[in-house]
């Protein structure tokens, strides 16, 4: 797999000089690098999106295996721990709001939590560092950066990674996953999350393919319920599924 680039949105204290912030990338770029299909190539080939005209519906590569041989590598080779959750329980406090037209003041009950992210360690230089892996649809990348970008504000992690596909790579896997293309636009929300933190670093790495493949009897890597995967299959196993217009 390759490593196309890494975007750093903000970077309170200069963490981009610390010795450990350059041993963190190093570590995390081999380990994207590592990934292929089939296992042992050193390249990650993947079979071409296909269309299936009796279900009107794309065949595309799943994303679990990427983000398991990537998690694999960083703790078998990098020699990374993870080290379980970030406490994450006391930053979902409920602001005080108002109510209109009252304007009585209001706090609204808090329904659903963060979540764990994908891999959390400490470096030897004492850094928090939590990464992220989209297995999940576009509003999936929303949340793993909102998430950083709240546990970055609270002093909890000093360095928040997004590991995200290319725009190339999105086509040819699960239907609609998280892609930097379809981030692009919100970024500069994020850097100006920047400014409520102290020390920490927030960075998205874009990731893609080696090669493509035409090759039919060529297997797409297995799909599981990355981005909306559900939906597709439930709209392929219908009797009479409705057209679905392809973006190009």
């Amino acid at each position: 797999m390759k490593w196309l680039r890494t975007l750093v949105i903000f970077d309170q204290g200069n963490i981009v000089s610390n010795q450990d912030w350059e041993s963190i990338h190093q570590a995390f770029v081999r380990s994207i690098e590592s990934i292929d299909s089939p296992t042992g190539s050193g390249r990650l080939v993947l079979r071409r999106k296909t269309y299936v005209p009796e279900s009107k519906q794309w065949n595309r590569n799943g994303v679990g295996f990427l983000r398991n041989r990537f998690l694999e590598h960083i703790v078998q080779k990098e020699g990374w721990k993870a080290e379980g959750e970030v406490d994450l329980q006391n930053l979902q406090e409920k602001p005080e709001l108002q109510l209109y037209p009252s304007l009585e003041p209001y706090a609204e009950p808090i329904t659903s939590s963060f979540g764990a992210f994908d891999f959390v360690t400490t470096t030897e230089g004492g850094l928090r560092v939590a990464i992220e892996w989209e297995t999940g649809n576009i509003s999936s990348s929303h949340r793993s950066l909102n998430k950083l970008s709240i546990v970055l504000a609270a002093n909890k992690i000093q360095v928040g990674v997004l590991i995200l596909p290319s725009r190339n790579l999105y086509e040819h896997l699960t239907d609609r996953i998280g892609n930097i293309g379809e981030l692009s636009p919100y970024l500069e929300m994020w850097k100006r999350m920047g400014e409520t933190v102290e020390h920490g670093l927030l960075a998205i790495a874009v990731v893609e393919h080696d090669e493509l493949t035409d090759d039919q009897t060529f297997p797409y890597l297995k799909v599981g319920k990355d981005g909306r995967a559900g939906e597709g299959k439930t709209k392929r196993n219908a009797p009479n599924p409705k057209p679905k217009k392809e973006s190009s």
